[in-house]
């Protein structure tokens, strides 16, 4: 999408491209497929554009109305004075002579009017630009863009952002799971907590008074440890909740150091009982659901929210 300007019609091009090396399922083959279409006088999407783009040039049939041309698209973003294009790209025109193929560009709808009738603004297309880069920017500056390495290089850039912006969403998916955990227990009247989690013995219902999230609290060493959710009820005992929202299994070392917190809680909260429960949506190890059964924690993959509650 990226590559193809999220343009519909290049897309399709793309998709149905008859490059005879096409393959979609890889970065190569989707730049090499890319590639053909933009530089392939054959293919659909250059014969498409071919064709406007030499009707227009026709009238233009020069280096300076190319090099305009290219330029103001290129730099889309803003309009531009004949004075400002002439200074800008050191043409050896008059103003009169600039504006007069700007004109004839706007008529043929390469160009577009800026703010005034003494401005002009290149389309916001980027599959033009590339069209344009291809046919003129060798001619022009005497420089063939490499636009398979430019390809390359987009896609290395969107591939680091989707890896930032996926560890952020796991990392929100985890707070947003303790948040529905912490509602819930917070919410339900008088259950029992083995309602949600396997292995719980304690029978007693609970009335949650209070709920924290990312509860901090320290050693005696001084250490800072943090229980993801913990509830309190009216009659003292605390659920101490860890949440864990990712595709991959708990293991036996995660619900060690869950256990360790769970004692240092209740250590520092002597006059509190102590119930610990973990939520491991993907699932737990055999070694840590023998662990969690001989210390009586709490196991569960998953959690029914009663929303209407």
């Amino acid at each position: 999408n990226r590559l193809c300007m999220s343009d519909p019609f290049f897309i399709s091009c793309v998709i149905q491209s008859e490059y005879e090396d096409k393959d979609l399922s890889t970065q190569t083959g989707v730049v090499n497929t890319v590639n053909y279409e933009i530089t392939d006088p054959a293919s659909e999407l250059s014969m498409t554009w071919g064709e406007y783009i030499e009707q227009t040039t026709a009238k233009i049939n020069d280096k300076y109305g190319k090099k305009i041309l290219l330029y103001l698209s290129k730099h889309a973003d803003r309009d531009w004075k004949p004075q400002k294009i002439k200074d800008t790209l050191g043409l050896d025109l008059d103003e009169n002579e600039i504006r007069e193929k700007m004109e004839i560009m706007v008529k043929a709808d390469v160009l577009t009017k800026g703010k005034s009738d003494i401005r002009y603004q290149g389309l916001q297309d980027g599959t033009l630009n590339l069209i344009l880069r291809q046919r003129f920017e060798e001619e022009i500056s005497e420089y063939l863009p490499d636009l398979k390495k430019e390809f390359n290089e987009q896609l290395e850039k969107l591939e680091k952002e989707r890896d930032s912006l996926r560890g952020r969403l796991h990392n929100l998916i985890g707070k947003f799971a303790e948040f529905q955990l912490m509602t819930e227990l917070r919410t339900k009247k008088h259950f029992v907590l083995s309602q949600y989690f396997d292995g719980v013995k304690d029978k007693t219902r609970l009335n949650i008074i209070d709920t924290r999230l990312r509860y901090k609290f320290q050693r005696p060493d001084g250490k800072e440890m943090e229980i993801d959710v913990l509830a309190e009820s009216q009659c003292k005992r605390v659920v101490l909740a860890e949440v864990k929202k990712t595709k991959d299994k708990s293991g036996l070392p995660l619900i060690r150091n869950f256990y360790e917190k769970v004692l240092v809680f209740a250590k520092v909260h002597p006059r509190k009982k102590v119930l610990p429960v973990f939520l491991s949506v993907g699932g737990f190890t055999k070694g840590a659901l023998q662990f969690a059964k001989e210390k009586k924690i709490g196991t569960a993959e998953s959690i029914v929210f009663d929303f209407k509650d």
